[in-house]
């Protein structure tokens, strides 16, 4: 977990039996996924954490009808429910207890109501999960998200900052916009024959990339303004948001357009993020095996993106190289399983083809709008996806399933 996750659940546990026994039953879960040694695997609950669970909604329950629980407290709560439903691979579940803390952040937005200091914080984590569990339903082209829209932050000041954490809530802020954009104009590339876009989404797009453009340029004077004195940590961290901006600036660029090929002129980009990111493989693989939901959106979503959107097979077979190296799992994102999806649409698209740049695989071999279904329990995923016929875009969905 991060720091500010133990900081606040921890001493808010001391006094709030709700959250006590809400951490206790999250805790000894996590131990058991510690000590299975697979990111896939599915941890059943005990006689302890089931007792732990059912006392933590009890008391919590209580406290609601009474109306004596602050909001605070019960979002905290509502972080662990969702840790235990997602160790338990009960996706749908989270998406209730995500669901239900992003509804008492826009009420409380709504109402303006005063934040107490701790607020600000709680509602920067929820941002933050919110963003990282989009990115993955975006990433799996879900559409009808089952997750509610969060307001866009009030602070959008992105043309300076004092600190690394600052640039990272400025770049939740733009990722946040930018996956309620992709939402927006799905359609353009789903229906049933790809339409062109409209001059408002070209508009929209360009705003977008020009926010980005002043999160580079402030994130960029405050490295020098540190001029190398970063810490470990903030070093990894700061790796870890060159890469995913690199990352959300090829999706913005290629946000409108629905042929695959678009992608080729992002090959260099591709290959420049493998070295980044195989720094911070390694680093995570030093950490250990943990669950851990409450980071920036997980580097597993650009390897992802490296291994199924760049066609260039030395590249992508190194993207699917990492994932299979990372240890960790980061909540809906489990490299292990993208990894294997990655594998398969590599096969789809390749075929019998001796492939030795992206020129060879013509735009028709190529997979359109993947639809990724992932059942933790179940132990397997489904894959839709469609491809164009060799004349005038015939369209033809194609769909399997596999275990793992």
């Amino acid at each position: 977990m991060d720091w500010e996750w133990s900081r606040m659940i921890l001493a808010g546990s001391i006094a709030e039996p709700s959250l006590r026994h809400a951490v206790l039953a999250f805790a000894s879960l996590h131990e058991k996924f510690f000590k299975a040694g697979s990111s896939v695997q599915i941890v059943e609950p005990d006689g302890f954490v089931l007792q732990n669970y059912n006392r933590a909604i009890g008391e919590l329950s209580t406290n609601l009808k009474a109306a004596s629980q602050s909001s605070d407290l019960i979002l905290m709560v509502c972080l662990m429910f969702i840790g235990n439903e997602l160790l338990q691979g009960n996706n749908s579940s989270a998406y209730v207890h995500l669901n239900c803390g992003l509804k008492i952040i826009r009420s409380r937005v709504a109402r303006a109501k005063p934040c107490s200091p701790g607020v600000v914080t709680i509602e920067q984590i929820f941002q933050r999960l919110h963003t990282h569990t989009v990115s993955f339903l975006e990433i799996a082209n879900i559409s009808n998200s089952p997750v509610v829209q969060l307001c866009d932050p009030v602070s959008e000041d992105l043309r300076e900052f004092r600190k690394l954490r600052e640039a990272g809530e400025g770049l939740h802020i733009i990722m946040s916009r930018m996956y309620k954009f992709l939402q927006q104009y799905a359609y353009l590339k789903t229906s049933p024959n790809p339409l062109s876009a409209p001059p408002v989404a070209t508009i929209d797009r360009d705003n977008q990339e020009d926010l980005l453009h002043h999160w580079f340029t402030a994130y960029t004077a405050l490295l020098k303004r540190e001029n190398g004195n970063l810490k470990p940590g903030e070093l990894y961290y700061s790796i870890q948001l060159h890469v995913l901006a690199r990352a959300v600036s090829v999706m913005l660029a290629t946000s409108l357009d629905y042929e695959e090929t678009t992608y080729d002129r992002f090959e260099s980009v591709f290959s420049d993020l493998l070295k980044p990111i195989s720094a911070l493989v390694e680093a995570e693989i030093k950490a250990g095996l943990r669950l851990n939901f409450s980071a920036q959106v997980p580097i597993d979503q650009p390897l992802y993106m490296i291994a199924t959107k760049c066609r260039q097979p030395s590249i992508r077979r190194d993207a699917v190289a990492l994932l299979e190296k990372v240890k960790t799992r980061h909540g809906l994102w489990d490299a292990l399983v993208m990894a294997k999806v990655a594998r398969r649409l590599i096969e789809i698209e390749e075929g019998q083809t001796c492939v030795q740049s992206s020129a060879d695989i013509l735009e028709s071999k190529r997979a359109h709008c993947v639809n990724l279904t992932v059942e933790r329990r179940e132990q397997r995923f489904q894959i839709r996806y469609r491809r164009c016929g060799e004349h005038d875009y015939d369209w033809v969905w194609e769909e399997e399933s596999h275990s793992w």
